[in-house]
This record gives structure tokens, C-alpha cells and sequence, in this order.
């Protein structure tokens, strides 16, 4: 069969495969740490001027907010894999009709997010707080601002991952890098000089998010993107509904994992710490945070093999694809190696970063030299899930990202304990790691069996169907 490219211009049909891979990835991973950074921002401002109490209140409702991104990515990623594709084959207006369809989408779900968290989300911030009241008030504080302000949040992952397909990620990165500085400044006003504590974290979040979507809206209105702010098309708004939330759905219960994961951590933290409930809290906040900024360039390898594989996927460029898979996981790989020593070397001058007591600097290195010991496996697990992500296979990346947190990591939080006591709950990771690993090996040798296209696909002559969504 012959390749098929696009009549538009696309800048992911041409080159060698490695620099292309290298300049998508590297502003994409460059916003990802951009963005990572929020959370240490604020947790560095929280701990340091407001005190360990603050952070430990910020803590409790993390796995809400990993709730909140997990929504978000249902819609965001699931457009993206649709986007994508439809670029590359130069269906210009069915991607135009494909970001509409999303930011409608998102903008429901943001509404539901709001009746949720005021029926159930703040009986959930009591049971975390284990009766403190003084706690549960700051952390009811914080995520109000969160779950109002989700809308503005939602839309700018949307438009973030348009650009990303777009071809557009150096575009991504600045746009990153002036709202962290952005954040840091209102931060600095809020916490540091009006003395707003942790609503001046939450306020200074939304002010720089408002900052990224004025420069969104400006670019689109000016032109300087291939697709527009919003224009007509011969489509229905919820057409494509269906399939981006089909396509959304594994990526985004990885981030509800990690929410449900959070969650059990914490309990499991009231269980097991005893008196020392308020500075493993503390300290798990750092951690948590630490890893966080850490997986994000993860996510960067992973979108940039999605926009690359997907555009030539498109395209009908298959060898492409396959040479980009294996970049992608070479790359990871390095990128884990890179991690797991700068956490054994490096974790007590970087918790120290947050806070000045020893108690929690200690917990926080005990939980992250743990938590960390087979990180190596993670990265290209990642690109693998991206690859199939990008072809459409959503059942096939579902069992890479899933499998980890639903299989093992969740049921080994309530076991380990029994056995080691607290250092059980982190033992839970890297066991999954390990865990995830025979399980991307089993789908590959499953997908090898029955594939026909790409590196895991030796007939050539078969388009499977999941290229028409």
C-alpha cells in the first residue's frame, strides 16, 4: 500500500524520526516541569510561610484535585487522539468540529464536578481532616476556589493539547513558562505580602490560569494557529462526544487512580501513623507533590509519541510510526534512569526545600527513596500506553495505565501495612511498577498475535477501522 500524506503542510510527516521526536518532546516535557511547578510553587510558599499545618490542609484534598485533572483529561485526551489524526489527514474542519465538541463537552462536565463537590466533596474533606476542624476549614477553603474555578482549568488543558496537535509546542511551552512565572508572582502577593494563606494559593492559581487563556484566545483570534477560536462547521457540537469520551477514559482513570490512590494513601496514614498523623501528612504532601512534578514529563513523552504517531497514523505512514515508538522508549528509559538517582541522591536537600522541620524532612525522604525504587519501568510504559492511545486502541492503553493502580497499587495499600507496618503503603509502588511491567509485556505479546499494522502489525495491506473515528 501506498503512503498517503496529507495535502496540508504538517511538520510531523517529514524528517528523521529522532530529532523530530526530540523537538516535539522537549517543550512539551519543558511545560509539563513548567506546570509541575504550581504545586511545588505553592507548597514551597505554603510550608515555608504559612507553616506545616497549611500544607498538611492542601494535602488532604489532593486526591480531589487529582479527581479535577482526571476529569479534565477525560475530555483533553480523548480530543486529542481524535485531533490528531484528523490533522493528518488534512480533515482541517472535522478537527476544527472536534475542539468545539470538546470545550462544549468539558464545560459539562465542569458543572457536574460543582453539584458534586457541594453534595458530597465537603463530607468528604471532613472524613480526611480525622475530626480537625482547624484542618478541614483551610483545606474546604483551597478546593472551593479548585472546583469553581475547574471551567477555566478545563479549557485551557483543551486548548493545550490542541496546540500540541497542532504542531504548535514550543507555543505550549512559553505560554507555560510566562504563566509559572505568573503564578509565582501572585503567590508572592497573596501569600507572602497579604497574608491570605491558602485561598492565596488557590487565587493566585486561577489568576495565572486566566493569564494562559487571555494568550489562548489572543493567538486564535490573530490567526496564528491552524485551527480558529470557534467557526462553523457542518457538524453537530456533541458529535464527536462518543468517541472522545471512549478514547479519554483510560488516560483519564489512570489521574482517578492516582486520585483513589491519594485517597487510601491518606486513610491509610490515619491508620497507620498514630500520633505522628500530622507530620506524615505533611511529608506525604511533599512527596506526593515531589513525584507529581516528576511523572508530569511523562505525560510530555507520551503526548509527544500520541501527536506524532497519530498525525502519521493519519497519514498512512506506518513505518513512522513504529521508529517513533521506539525513540519514545529509548527516551524514557533514559528519562527514568535520570529520576530514580536524583531521588536516592538528592531527596532530603529537595524536601528541604519546603519546610524546616527535621521530622517531616525525613518522612518525606523515607516515603520518596521507597515509593521510587523501580521508577526505571514507568517511563516507557508511558510511551507504549501513548502509542496505542494514538492509534486508537484505547482498550490496549487502558491495560498498560490501568493495570498498575487497579490491579495491584490500591489492594497493596491495605495489605502491605499488615506485614510492614507504615512503610507498607509505599512498598505498594514499586511493586506496581514491577507489576505493570508483565503486564505491558502480556499485551504486547497479545497484540503481536493478532496485529496487522506497524511494528506490532506485519500486514500492511489492512487499515483497521479505528483510523475512521
Amino acid at each position: 500500500m501506498s503512503d498517503v500524506v496529507s495535502p496540508r503542510a504538517n511538520p510531523y510527516l517529514s524528517g528523521p524520526v529522532w530529532p523530530l521526536f526530540l523537538k516535539t518532546a522537549a517543550p512539551i516535557v519543558l511545560l509539563m516541569l513548567v506546570s509541575g511547578l504550581y504545586t511545588i510553587v505553592d507548597a514551597i510558599f505554603l510550608g515555608l510561610l504559612v507553616g506545616p499545618r497549611a500544607l498538611a490542609a492542601v494535602t488532604l484534598v489532593f486526591p480531589i484535585f487529582m479527581a479535577v485533572a482526571a476529569l479534565s483529561t477525560l475530555v483533553s485526551s480523548g480530543m486529542a487522539s481524535i485531533l490528531a489524526r484528523r490533522l493528518g489527514a488534512g480533515d482541517d474542519d472535522g478537527a476544527q468540529a472536534v475542539l468545539q465538541s470538546a470545550m462544549m463537552l468539558s464545560l459539562l462536565v465542569a458543572v457536574l464536578l460543582m453539584a458534586f463537590y457541594l453534595t458530597l466533596g465537603i463530607r468528604l474533606v471532613d472524613w480526611f481532616s480525622e475530626g480537625d476542624a482547624a484542618l478541614a476549614a483551610m483545606a474546604k477553603t483551597y478546593l472551593a476556589f479548585v472546583i469553581f474555578g475547574s471551567p477555566l482549568q478545563f479549557v485551557i488543558s483543551i486548548q493545550g493539547d490542541a496546540l500540541r496537535s497542532e504542531g504548535k509546542p514550543g507555543v505550549m511551552a512559553g505560554i507555560g513558562v510566562l504563566v509559572t512565572l505568573a503564578n509565582i508572582g501572585f503567590n508572592y502577593v497573596l501569600i507572602a505580602g497579604l497574608g491570605w494563606g491558602v485561598a492565596g494559593s488557590a487565587i493566585g492559581t486561577l489568576a495565572a490560569q486566566a493569564v494562559a487563556m487571555g494568550v489562548v484566545v489572543w493567538l486564535r483570534l490573530s490567526g496564528r494557529t491552524p485551527l480558529a477560536l470557534a467557526r462553523r462547521t457542518g457538524h453537530r457540537l456533541t458529535e464527536a462526544w462518543p468517541r472522545i469520551l471512549a478514547l479519554g477514559l483510560p488516560p483519564s482513570l489512570g489521574l482517578a487512580g492516582t486520585s483513589l490512590s491519594a485517597g487510601c494513601y491518606i486513610i491509610g496514614i490515619g491508620i497507620w501513623s498514630g500520633d505522628n498523623h500530622d507530620v506524615a501528612i505533611a511529608a506525604y504532601g511533599i512527596a506526593s507533590r515531589l513525584l507529581t512534578f516528576a511523572f508530569l514529563p511523562l505525560l510530555g513523552l507520551n503526548f509527544a509519541c500520541q501527536s506524532i504517531v497519530g498525525n502519521n497514523f493519519g497519514a498512512h505512514l506506518f513505518g513512522r510510526s513504529d521508529r517513533t515508538l521506539l525513540v519514545g522508549l529509548a527516551t524514557g528509559l533514559c528519562y527514568g534512569i535520570a529520576v530514580e538517582l536524583a531521588f536516592i541522591f538528592g531527596a532530603r536537600p529537595i524536601a528541604s526545600l519546603f519546610v524546616t522541620d527535621p521530622a517531616v524532612i525525613a518522612e518525606a525522604v523515607h516515603i520518596v527513596r521507597i515509593v521510587t525504587a523501580a521508577y526505571v519501568l514507568v517511563a516507557p510504559l508511558m510511551v507504549l500506553a501513548g502509542y496505542f492511545q494514538a492509534l486508537g486502541m484505547a482498550s490496549r492503553a487502558a491495560a498498560i495505565t490501568l493495570g498498575r493502580t487497579y490491579v495491584f497499587t490500591l489492594p497493596l495499600i491495605f495489605i502491605l501495612p499488615f506485614i510492614f507496618g507504615e512503610t507498607g503503603l509505599w512498598m505498594a509502588a514499586p511493586i506496581s511498577d514491577l507489576g505493570m511491567m508483565a503486564i505491558a509485556i502480556t499485551v504486547l505479546w497479545l497484540n503481536r498475535r493478532g496485529a496487522r499494522l506497524g511494528l506490532f502489525y506485519g500486514n500492511r495491506e489492512t487499515v483497521i477501522a479505528v483510523e475512521a473515528a
